[in-house]
């Protein structure tokens, strides 16, 4: 889920706290950008059914629908397979696709409002290229400023900051989300978290196998 959980570790520190960030700065950018295209008419070809409801338990008015191409360290590779432009781009850059990151197709029907909420950890930024953006109050808001989003440009935010997105119009809003590294870490350290966070998942898998066993084995035993 992207709000913070009690338990949820403390802030890396040293990291920026900017609402918005120059996109600019992520070489992911011009790439994004120059196939909106080409992942449009990806998407097109999905069937409707490649949407579900997007499950967090956040508040919200409306549909808010999603397509996951990688979810918190599972890859979807039927999903992945049908947008294979996005899917390249993610792959061949620095995103977040261990259990600290998103990479997915988000869509607002008309009249549906997500209410504010904050992402797990300041360890990422958040990207959104905008595939469909109808005209009239369609927009999102971090921290206390107010954006639109723009066909076929890319925005990067804060989502450790409070926020909040809206479409208040008569067509649907889609964006590609993908979380990236926060730019304020250096090469090393992504390295790093990237092995730390792939090895705590593995952990997590062989630990729920762990117990399975165990339970089953005190079942036999009864």
């Amino acid at each position: 889920m992207d709000t913070p959980l009690r338990d949820a570790p403390p802030p890396y520190p040293g990291l920026s706290t900017e609402a918005w960030y120059d996109p600019g700065r992520f070489p992911i950018v011009p790439a994004l950008e120059a196939a909106g295209a080409s992942i449009r008419a990806e998407l097109a070809a999905m069937p409707a059914a490649a949407f579900h409801r997007e499950a967090e338990p956040l508040r919200r008015d409306g549909a808010w629908d999603v397509v996951m191409l990688y979810e918190r360290g599972k890859r979807h590779d039927a999903n992945c397979a049908a947008l294979p432009t996005l899917t390249g781009i993610v792959e061949r850059f620095e995103t977040v696709r261990t259990f600290a990151g998103l990479v997915y197709v988000s869509r607002l029907v008309p009249g549906t409002h997500i209410a504010p909420h904050r992402g797990p950890t300041n360890l990422r930024v958040r990207c959104h290229l905008a595939l469909a953006v109808p005209a009239g109050d369609c927009a999102l808001r971090v921290r206390g400023e107010t954006r639109r989003w723009v066909a076929d440009r890319c925005v990067v935010f804060n989502d450790f900051l409070e926020h909040e997105a809206w479409n208040e119009t008569s067509g649907e809003r889609i964006v590609a989300v993908v979380d990236l590294w926060h730019p304020d870490l250096s090469e090393p350290e992504i390295v790093m978290l990237e092995r730390f966070q792939t090895r705590i998942l593995r952990q997590a898998f062989n630990l729920q196998h762990y117990w399975a066993d165990n339970d089953r084995a005190r079942a036999e035993k009864a």
